[in-house]
């Protein structure tokens, strides 16, 4: 949801929303006014809209980012609603702005008479069609004349004012108001005249012009609501109550902030379906996603957040309910698996890494040794092999092996498993090198503030495949892989399915595999049946 960004380096905090997707061709390059604090700021329309609310203070930036958020919504609806026309009454309650903003503006300080005597004179050129317009011929000529001349001295103004209201009205009520603000000019500077003479007499021209009422809906305060924000705050709480991994919150939340972008508003009752549809066929449409990463991301957590409003009798129906994504045949151009060549040049390389003159931090030296050899002779996933700590690997009759468990980090299943060494790496010195280590995480330092440290090492481990290695082929994931080429050997050496899914982590394939406590013997047997990688 949209919420204040910080400046990485000022501190300052912003607000900044995309300018919804039905608007944008209509808005991009129009100025609007913005409520900052006590200030007015002018704001350009782009693909968003941004401006400082000049703080770093994170409570008060919230409050500014309400109150401009609203502003920006009633321009959103001004937009929407197309030009509208004026009343009487709010020409001139326009134009009593105009006046007020001369006529107390500048009282105290107004200079000589001749100043404003001038002003009359200037205006009375631009009301009568500018410096020619009384040798034009023609009523047409003087008009189009006299509309230009006001354009060009009062315009600038009136465009002033319709930002501050986000206002877009007809071209009626355009010259309407040019030309109620030239009568209201002429009001305010004689009055400065009499100013500049001395005469502080009470104004009679301050209560001919009435109090402004918007033609579009302008709350003082945003109307309560229930907001797509707040059910995703619902979700988070429970996700976390649940033992849920805090990295979906991260890939979800861009995900609820793009579709509030989208609509341009994050009010969850007013979301319906053909608004989902819409969005659906934007992403896809545009290349942004694919069918797929719609399927199971941009839906699976809009439909998530709008469920739990619906299960706590907050809004009435999921929008989401019905709209799928189109299927798509997934295009496989190669095994998803490293080759033989592949995952030899790699463990090459892993080997190399410990003895590499070049400097790095201990903990990725250590990753980058040690990493792809226990997930090439497991299968697991270098986010499970990255969380391990010392206390994870360990023996027993004489067997080493490690735990994998949500005690470390982030399982998918939430369920610990032992996984046995192959051989070839306890003849490496793994078990060893792990002695030698402190208390604590393996591969990542503890003097860390990322919420997932263990993620940082494996990200990192894939760049340095891809960059510092080689296996550039971005067909396949240089985590991932590792899982394809475990199986595919597993396969070959005979290990059943069964063994290779308790080994790997994975689902089992039926029920009756559930059954069995495939201890560390059954499950080293298995394991020893994979054959030494060579480099």
């Amino acid at each position: 949801m949209p919420r204040p960004t910080k400046h990485p380096i000022t501190g300052v905090y912003y607000l900044r929303i995309r300018t919804p997707s039905d608007l944008r061709e209509k808005a991009k390059g129009s100025t609007v006014m913005l409520t900052v604090g006590s200030q007015k700021a002018k704001v350009r329309i782009g693909d968003a809209v941004k401006v400082s609310l000049q703080t770093k203070d994170w409570t008060e930036a919230k409050e500014r980012f309400r109150i401009a958020e609203t502003d920006l919504q009633v321009i959103w609806e001004g937009l929407r609603n197309g030009p509208v026309k004026l009343t009487n009454k709010q020409v001139y309650a326009l134009a009593g702005r105009f006046y007020r903003m001369f006529a107390d503006g500048l009282e105290n300080d107004p200079g000589g008479p001749e100043r404003w005597q001038q002003v009359k004179a200037a205006n009375a050129v631009a009301a009568s069609g500018g410096p020619y317009g009384r040798l034009l011929i023609g009523n047409k000529a003087k008009f189009k004349a006299t509309a230009e001349a006001l354009e060009k001295r009062f315009g600038p103004f009136l465009d002033l004012f319709l930002a501050q209201e986000g206002l877009e009205i007809d071209q009626d009520s355009r010259f309407r108001l040019l030309k109620a603000l030239r009568e209201a000019g002429d009001r305010a500077a004689d009055k400065l005249e009499r100013n500049a003479e001395g005469d502080y007499s009470e104004d009679a021209n301050a209560a001919r012009f009435p109090a402004w009422t918007s033609p579009i809906a302008h709350p003082d305060e945003p109307t309560a609501y229930v907001s797509i924000g707040h059910l995703f705050e619902l979700w988070k709480k429970q996700h976390k109550s649940l033992g849920g991994a805090p990295s979906s919150v991260r890939r979800w939340e861009p995900v609820i902030d793009q579709f509030i972008a989208f609509l341009g508003h994050d009010n969850a009752e007013n979301v319906t379906r053909p608004d989902v549809v819409r969005w659906r066929n934007e992403l896809i449409d545009s290349g942004r996603v694919s069918p797929n990463t719609f399927k199971k991301t941009n839906r699976a957590a809009l439909n998530s957040v709008f469920a739990i409003g619906v299960d706590n009798l907050i809004i009435s129906a999921n929008p989401v309910d019905g709209v799928k994504a189109p299927s798509q045949k997934r295009i496989l151009a190669r095994p998803q698996g490293f080759t033989k060549e592949e995952a030899e040049t790699i463990l090459k390389a892993a080997l190399a890494a410990e003895t590499d003159p070049r400097h790095m931090a201990v903990h990725t030296r250590f990753a980058r040794r040690w990493l792809p050899w226990l997930c090439a002779y497991s299968g697991a996933r270098m986010g499970e092999m990255a969380q391990l700590r010392k206390q994870d690997v360990y023996t027993k009759n004489g067997m080493h092996c490690i735990r994998i468990t949500p005690e470390a980090g982030a399982v998918k299943d939430k369920e610990v498993r032992v996984v046995p060494l192959h051989p070839h790496l306890v003849a490496q010195g793994f078990v060893k090198a792990v002695q030698s280590k402190p208390e604590g995480p393996l591969f990542y330092t503890r003097k860390t503030r990322q919420e997932e440290p263990w993620g940082v090492t494996r990200d990192n481990l894939a760049k340095w495949v891809r960059a510092g290695i080689g296996i550039d082929d971005q067909r396949i994931k240089p985590n991932h892989a590792w899982r394809h080429r475990f199986k595919t050997v597993a396969d070959a050496a005979g290990i059943e399915v069964k063994y290779q899914n308790r080994i790997t982590g994975h689902a089992a394939a039926n029920i009756g595999d559930f059954y069995g406590d495939n201890e560390e013997e059954t499950l080293f047997r298995e394991v020893s049946k994979l054959p030494r990688y060579f480099v």
